[in-house]
């Protein structure tokens, strides 16, 4: 206090503003990493029988997510129709709520191989056109090819998402986004969430089974398989734990440890579930499934990279499969359990893969 009362205001200004005198990181210990938690309700940590510990961990899971189930049921109505080759594709509409609405694509091919069953189709980052066929990316428009495959296919466009990148945009002076491309990314949709009890993927969840109900409803369906990459590959293994229709899931760019996505792979919080590390992971998720068969599938060269924030195919997926392994096996169900990896691939849908596992 003495050193700055003998010197001038301008004085402590120019001190303050040479370039040498703020601290810097490299003065600095900076390699802080929060401890993992014990996984309370993990499998790996139990002697519970399956059915006991999947009754207790899909209660916590629902919890975590602030979810209730089912869902009301909500109205649905056709916006606009059009042809893709050979794919007749509905524009959909769903009432969720007097403030909200949230869109989806049914997508029906000339000649359906089965008339029983249905795909849905769950995007990740990015855009819903990119999956069914508006444009091409990592998702390699893999809704419309499984139509063009003869599949009965319905994809929901998520929450924060494309049409729904800000879900309070006509609110003047409010805004919930999530992934715009317009503005600096803020992920408030994300952070309000937290604030308030919620998360996107708890809320998402009752959109799919909404969905779900209404596909039912609608084609008269007796089965239903799941099918994402990255977010969505997340929802498709975490939407059918609360599902008693979903019979298959193929699961692309998911499944390792929570433990590294924020810290280590430097994921968006879509995915985030707070506490979860506290009472399980991300195999013990998928674990609720079974005796569902179930693909988990990765490019081998999505691995932890400088410009990969997606980096799924990560060091913690060997102990995630065994740990996944595991609980199938409690089940009596081990063979319903299926690891992919193309070869000289990235983050992106494997198409044949895809393909192959819903034969």
């Amino acid at each position: 206090m003495e050193f700055l009362q003998a010197i001038s205001r301008t004085d402590v200004y120019d001190i303050l503003e040479t370039r040498d005198f703020p601290v810097r990181s490299s003065e600095l210990t900076l390699k802080y990493r929060r401890e993992c938690p014990e996984s309370l309700l993990a499998f790996k940590n139990n002697s519970l029988p399956f059915g006991e510990w999947r009754e207790k961990c899909a209660a916590k899971l629902a919890e975590l997510l602030n979810i209730s189930c089912p869902p009301e049921p909500c109205e649905v109505y056709e916006l606009r129709r059009t042809n893709a080759g050979g794919v007749d594709v509905a524009a959909l509409v769903m009432c969720v709520d007097v403030n909200l609405s949230i869109p989806a694509y049914l997508l029906l091919p000339e000649r359906s191989r089965r008339l029983d069953a249905a795909v849905m189709a769950i995007h990740g980052h990015g855009e819903v056109g990119a999956v069914i066929g508006i444009e091409n990316d990592y998702h390699h428009m893999f809704a419309l090819e499984l139509a063009k495959a003869g599949h009965a296919v319905l994809c929901p466009e998520l929450r924060g998402f494309g049409a729904l990148r800000d879900v309070a945009t006509q609110l003047k002076g409010h805004s919930l986004d999530y992934w715009s491309y317009e503005k600096y990314r803020q992920f408030t949709l994300a952070s309000d969430a937290f604030l308030k009890g919620h998360t996107m993927i708890g809320e998402s969840v009752l959109d799919l089974l909404r969905w779900e109900d209404w596909l039912f409803a609608k084609l008269g369906i007796s089965a239903l398989h799941a099918a994402g990459i990255s977010y969505g590959g997340d929802l498709a293994l975490t939407y059918p734990v609360f599902s008693k229709r979903v019979d298959r899931i193929f699961a692309s760019g998911t499944l390792g440890s929570f433990s590294v996505i924020y810290e280590k792979c430097y994921n968006a919080p879509a995915h985030c579930i707070p506490g979860v590390l506290q009472w399980m992971d991300r195999a013990d998720i998928a674990g609720l499934n079974a005796p569902r068969r179930m693909a988990i599938h990765y490019g081998e060269l999505d691995v932890p990279s400088e410009d990969n924030a997606s980096a799924s195919y990560n060091e913690t997926v060997g102990r995630s499969m065994e740990d996944l392994k595991d609980i199938y096996r409690a089940a009596g169900c081990e063979e319903n359990i299926h690891l992919l990896v193309t070869p000289n691939a990235g983050h992106e849908m494997d198409i044949a893969a895809l393909k192959g596992f819903l034969e």
